[in-house]
Parts: C-alpha cells; structure tokens; sequence
C-alpha cells in the first residue's frame, strides 16, 4: 500500500465548510471518552509548509520529529518531501523505513551513544558535534563521518533553553574543537545552532547567522571547505504566529552573509512551527471538589477539577516547558456564570499532577468540555501509562481541498 494510501487511512476528509469549531462539537456531542481526544487537523501542517516556501525559499525544512512524531503527521510531512531532524537511532530508522533519502536526514544529537552512531555509521547519516569526547568517539566509532560543528547561541527569549545542555562556546571552544577535528581528519562540512524550543526574539537568528559566518570564515583558514549550514529551531506555531518575522531577519542574514552565489545548502529544523496549532486537545470534566470560606460555608474559595488527562499526559509543558494555558470552556447550556478560583489536575495519584493553577473558570459539572487549542507540539510526545491511565487518542481530519488539490 503506498503512503498516500495509509495516510487516506488513517485521516477523514471532511467539507472546506467545517469549520474546527464544528469539529470539536462533533466529538463533544459523543460524550465523555475514557482517553482524552486530540483533535488533528492535518491541513494546518500542510498549510504552514506551503507559508515556510513562500517566506523561507532558501531554507530547507527538516521536520523535528520529537515535536509530534503522530503518524498522520509525519506521513504528511513526508509526501511533501520535507528533511528531517532525527534526536535518536529509532527516529533515524523511522525515517529511513518510510522510504526517507538518507541525505534528507540530520542525526542532530551532539551526545550519541555508540551504538547509534554505528547505525549512523552504516547508513551514512549527517551527525553533529559539540565537544570533544564526540568528535574522539566519532573518530573511532564513525571516522568517515560528515559532521556538523553545533555552537551555542541563546535566545534571551525561549521556552526552553537548550544551550546549558548543548553546544560549544563561540570564539575559543569552536576553534580549539575545530583544530582537533582536523588532528583527527573528520570532515567538519558545516555548522549547527539552536536558538531554544519557542522562540519570541526573532532576530536572535540574525545575529546567530552572523556568528556562524566567523566560524566558517575560521574553518576555512585552517582547511575546512563547508558546504552547509543548519539554522536549528525554536519557531512559535501557534496560532496566529506565523514565519514572516523570522523571515524577515534569517532572509537578511544570509543576504550578507550566505549570498545565494555562494554554493552552501541552508536548512532548518522546525516543529512547533509545523505542528502546534494543528492539534486542539478536549477533556471532560470527570470530578470535582469545592473548597469553602472557613468562616462562611456559602462562599466559595477555590474548585477543583479532575480531568482524563494531565501532567503524564497532554500537559507536561505547562508544568515543564513554559506555556501557558487558555482554557476554553464548552459548557452545556452555554451558560457560563460566575467565575471562580481554580485548579485543574490530572487523573494519577500524583499530588503534582496539576496543569493550571488559580486560574479563573466560570463553575463547571462533571461531563463539561474543556478544550485546549496550540496541543501539537511537545505535547503527546511526553505522555506514559503512569497509573495506567490511556494515552490521547488521536482524530485526524484534512479539508477536502487540501486533499484534493495535489498540496500533499
């Protein structure tokens, strides 16, 4: 069966009129479902694919998939000819066996264990370095090996900062690393930066782009020829965020730095970009406890609700990661009332299994909806069986002119 096939599969095809509204309608008015429901709508992916070309048409996309790696996404992502952005041996060999050209693949861990990079080895995959204990291990265990040297370069303005794990200093560390690699006689063909997971600055990735030019510059004068370069990620997805502001400063660095003369391939690896707001996560409320005034028991204080879904499922970033929570109610009646104090936890034992926090909600009843828009990234990926709770299930949906059109 080919791609195309599965992927009809696994996605219903519903009219351009359907709106996502009408979507989460459709599977509130199911009822509550034991495992909390993602609403997947596949044409979002698509459709920030189509704006990546417009705005970024020097920029190869190579899909994290440690952002969503839900099938019907990445089955997307593939028919549409993405790279990808590989964290480990099993996402590499995922790739590969869905028919993925190894040169569209990026073994972006800079800390690999030597199995995997033996299976890298085997199948010639691009890797990455950012110290020398892996550039020694790359020499003995992959000494053919096309590398990337990764630097850090901070955005002052991300969820998640990746630097304080990952990447060399700048100025005397890349230099001193690049040195070592040429006593070893790897190939250094390029270099690698990530700016942080959700970035709001985006001309951080100007100056960033103008910081790899000095350490080309460096590596040319001691023999390197590069011959590519990989702007990393942390691009905002959700909605109403798009690329142009990005764009707007990538395209002008590599305008001074990386004329389109020069013969350099330029990629990119985004995720959240891609997937955020493809995903809108419903939960119905299973449970609830009123906590009253000590002194006036008709006064309410604060309420708590339980949900099928948590902190070991859809929400460890709101507890982890940074992001913040907009609640949509979908209440039966429509009428929402008085709001008041409250608390939204998981289903597990865990005491800490809460996702919001002193939040104001209008009073809700056990089989309320609360539905949860910009769930696609960083979201299913980090969910486990803990208490033996289910795992989200996953409804995808694609408009008919998406499908249709031959944009896939």
């Amino acid at each position: 069966m080919s791609l195309l096939s599965v992927l009809k599969n696994r996605v219903e095809i519903v009219d351009d009129s359907v709106s996502s509204r009408d979507l989460v309608n459709r599977l509130v008015t199911q009822g509550p479902q034991e495992e909390p429901l993602h609403l997947t709508e596949v044409d979002t992916l698509v459709k920030r694919h189509y704006e990546w070309l417009q705005h970024l048409p020097r920029v190869k996309p190579y899909y994290a998939v440690k952002s969503n790696d839900e099938a019907s996404l990445v089955e997307a992502t593939v028919l549409m000819g993405l790279g990808y952005d590989c964290a480990s041996m099993a996402e590499v060999r995922r790739m590969l066996e869905l028919g993925v050209e190894r040169e569209r693949i990026i073994f972006a861990q800079p800390q690999k264990t030597i199995v995997s990079l033996q299976y890298a080895r085997k199948h010639k995959i691009l890797t990455v370095f950012d110290s020398e204990c892996e550039l020694r291990k790359i020499h003995q265990h992959y000494p053919e090996a096309e590398v990337l040297i990764r630097y850090r370069f901070d955005s002052k303005k991300s969820k998640v900062n990746l630097g304080s794990k990952f990447g060399c200093e700048t100025e005397n560390e890349s230099k001193s690393l690049l040195h070592v690699a040429k006593q070893l006689g790897i190939k250094v063909v390029g270099w690698c930066f990530n700016v942080g997971s959700g970035c709001t600055d985006a001309d951080v990735f100007y100056a960033a782009i103008k910081k790899g030019r000095e350490i080309h510059d460096y590596a040319t004068s001691i023999g390197f020829k590069f011959r590519m370069i990989d702007l990393g990620g942390g691009f905002m997805g959700d909605k109403g965020c798009g690329i142009e502001e990005y764009a707007v400063h990538i395209n002008r660095a590599l305008e001074e730095c990386y004329p389109a003369s020069e013969d350099i391939f330029i990629f990119a690896e985004p995720g959240r970009y891609y997937c955020a707001a493809a995903v809108t996560s419903i939960s119905p409320v299973h449970g609830k406890r009123i906590l009253c005034n000590e002194n006036d028991p008709l006064k309410i204080e604060q309420v708590f609700y339980y949900f099928n879904d948590g902190m070991y499922g859809t929400f460890y970033s709101p507890r982890y990661r940074n992001q913040t929570l907009y609640p949509i109610v979908w209440k039966s009646g429509g009428n929402l009332g008085t709001t008041y104090k409250t608390t939204l936890f998981g289903p597990t034992c865990d005491g800490n299994d809460f996702f919001a926090k002193d939040i104001d909600l209008p009073e809700l009843e056990v089989s309320d909806f609360v539905v949860f828009e910009n769930q696609g990234a960083y979201a299913r990926v980090h969910s486990c069986r803990f208490n033996g709770f289910c795992l989200p299930k996953v409804i995808n949906y694609m408009r008919k002119s998406t499908w249709y059109c031959n944009t896939i």
